[in-house]
């Protein structure tokens, strides 16, 4: 079984090559550190992006 999330991620900024350096990687980290993996992601109408996360249900 799975548990599902749906984040709003922050605007993006230009790439860079440093890790890390936006804060929408920043928020997709901080996610995946708690054991979500990004499974989607939609753009939405104002230029945001709303990202699926998934990860096994915790019993």
């Amino acid at each position: 079984m799975w548990e599902y999330l749906i984040v709003d991620l922050p605007s993006f900024e230009p790439p860079t090559h440093a890790p890390g350096a936006s804060a929408a990687v920043h928020a997709l980290n901080e996610e995946g550190a708690l054991g979500w993996e990004a499974v989607g992601m939609t753009p939405l109408a104002d230029g945001r992006v709303a990202v699926l996360f998934k990860r096994p249900r915790r019993q």
